[in-house]
């Protein structure tokens, strides 16, 4: 019976240790946990693999990361929505004080009844670019709110591009800049949303004329791999090498556009525009030669 007595006593005593290494084990998790109550959101449970804890370990270990990540994404968003704040007060401001200040000389010319139309002319016109930006503002709260909804069907985009391009021909004429449409087909076909591809289109030749200082735009339509690729190109100041990754950031402005009638939202919003119909967006420049905006959608079977 002896024999039995100490083999009891030896199990006793690696229960006993076996729970006192559990004990240190949570003692340190818990220390740990306190650390990331305490701000420290890098902290991280460090255990061996072969633990009883390991899996509870390594799932709590993914919440501190994934609510790390939130964190980041929160102040992220913070950050952009002060700078839309400053942008919106700024941007508003400037016409509205600007229509007022018009709106204010053309009450004393009626009231000294002296007549007038320049300050007529530039409240109306200041109007004009207020409600161009108010409607890109609102145009990028519905996309980001997911208010809009996307429907696709099969279209020809050479017959669709075809008539958004002749929309601009006026504009082109009217600034001397040439103009030229090119296919190598008669048909490509895609599932687009024709009213969210119109206005992603409108986007860039608006890009074109306003910001470009481009003597020739050409919009061209090819298709490649299965891919329908439209192209809209220009010969214009190009955009800097240093710009190019933010040109679809929403608010961002290049130096060379600080002074023009650009708000920031255009091409930002022709970026979510594209992305809604599942496809893609990029550009490629050359400072003092020109750019070329380029979408890429999945061709449609009725054109394969």
């Amino acid at each position: 019976m002896e024999w039995k007595g100490i083999i009891l006593f030896a199990i006793c005593l690696c229960l006993l240790a076996m729970v006192a290494g559990m004990l240190r084990r949570i003692k340190k998790i818990n220390e740990t946990l306190e650390e990331i109550m305490d701000g420290n959101l890098d902290r991280r449970i460090v255990i061996d693999p072969r633990s009883p804890f390991s899996d509870l370990c390594y799932k709590i270990n993914q919440i501190m990361m994934d609510n790390k990540e939130r964190r980041i994404q929160a102040e992220r968003l913070e950050r952009r929505n002060n700078e839309l704040m400053t942008s919106l007060s700024h941007d508003i401001r400037t016409p509205l004080t600007s229509i007022i200040g018009n709106l204010d000389a053309i009450h004393y010319q009626y009231m000294n009844e002296e007549a007038s139309v320049d300050s007529v002319e530039s409240a109306r016109e200041k109007a004009y670019v207020l409600k161009c930006y108010l409607d890109d503002l609102f145009q990028w709260f519905k996309l980001n709110s997911r208010e809009e909804r996307v429907e696709l069907k099969p279209v020809d985009l050479v017959e669709e591009t075809r008539i958004i391009f002749a929309n601009w021909i006026s504009a082109f004429e009217e600034k001397g800049i040439l103009y030229d449409f090119v296919s190598d087909q008669e048909e490509i076909y895609a599932d687009i949303d024709k009213i969210f591809y119109e206005r992603a289109i409108h986007n860039l030749l608006k890009n074109v004329l306003e910001h470009s200082e481009a003597a020739q735009v050409c919009i061209e339509l090819k298709q490649m791999d299965g891919k329908v690729i439209i192209q809209v190109c220009d010969n214009g100041r190009g955009i800097p090498k240093e710009e190019i990754p933010f040109v679809f950031d929403r608010l961002y402005k290049g130096d060379s556009a600080r002074n023009s009638r650009g708000n920031g939202f255009g091409l930002a919003i022709t970026k979510e525009l594209i992305q809604l119909q599942k496809g893609e967006i990029f550009v490629k420049t050359i400072r003092g030669q020109g750019t070329k905006f380029f979408i890429v959608f999945a061709q449609n079977s009725i054109s394969q």
